[in-house]
C-alpha cells in the first residue's frame, strides 16, 4: 500500500480496494462485523493515521479478522463508534430477516425497522460512499461509477443563502488528512449508509 496522506490519496486507495473486492461475496453486516472486530483492538487510542485507517478498511475484508485480548479501557470516542457501528449491524440483520434486503429498488433508499434510512447495502458502495461523503478525494473522470448530477444543485453562499451552482464549479480540494479520530470514523460509518 502506498502513503495515504491526503483525502485524494484515501479516494484511491478505497476505489483500488473496492475494485480489488468486486467479486467479493460477502454481507455488508459481516463486514462491519469484522471492522468492530479489528476496531477493538484500537479502543484505547484517541486516532489512528490515514494509512492505519485504510489498513483497516482493507483488512476488515478478511474473514479471519479478530481483535486480540482487550486491554487498556476504552475511549469515549471509541465507545461512541461502537455503539453507531453496533446499531448498523442490527439495521442490517433486522433488515435481512423482514426481507427489506431482497428488494431489488433498495438502493433508491429503504427504512429500517427502527426507522434508519439506507441507501448502500454491499461493502463495496458502503466504502466508496463513506469516502466520498466524509474526505471528498474523488475526480471526475474516476472510474467509480461516481458522476456528477446533471444539472446546478443546491448550495449556500458565503452569506448562507441557498443558491444554485454547476457542481463542477463546487470547490473539493485536496487537503491533507489528520489522524483520524472516533468521530470522524462515526461520520464515515453514516456517509456509507446513507450518501449516494
Amino acid at each position: 500500500m502506498g502513503d495515504v496522506a491526503t483525502n485524494r490519496d484515501l479516494y484511491c486507495f478505497i476505489a483500488e480496494l473496492v475494485k480489488q473486492r468486486a467479486e467479493c461475496r460477502c454481507t455488508l453486516q459481516s463486514y462491519l462485523e469484522s471492522l468492530r472486530r479489528l476496531g477493538r483492538n484500537l479502543r484505547a487510542r484517541e486516532s489512528i493515521s490515514p494509512e492505519e485507517f485504510a489498513e483497516l478498511l482493507q483488512a476488515a475484508f478478511e474473514p479471519s479478522a479478530h481483535a486480540t485480548e482487550l486491554g487498556p479501557a476504552a475511549t469515549d470516542g471509541y465507545l461512541a463508534w461502537e455503539k453507531r457501528i453496533g446499531e448498523q449491524i442490527r439495521d442490517l440483520d433486522e433488515m435481512r430477516s423482514a426481507g427489506t434486503l431482497d428488494d431489488e429498488y433498495r438502493y433508491f433508499g429503504v427504512d429500517a425497522p427502527r426507522g434508519s434510512r439506507w441507501y448502500n447495502f454491499d461493502p463495496c458502495t458502503y466504502l466508496e460512499c463513506a469516502a466520498a461523503g466524509t474526505f471528498g478525494g474523488w475526480q471526475e473522470g474516476d472510474d467509480t461509477g461516481r458522476s456528477y448530477v446533471p444539472g446546478p444543485v443546491a448550495v449556500l453562499d458565503a452569506s448562507g443563502a441557498i443558491t444554485s451552482v454547476d457542481p463542477r464549479d463546487i470547490d473539493d480540494p485536496v487537503v491533507v488528512l489528520p489522524q483520524i479520530t472516533w468521530k470522524m470514523f462515526v461520520d464515515f460509518l453514516d456517509a456509507g449508509q446513507w450518501y449516494e
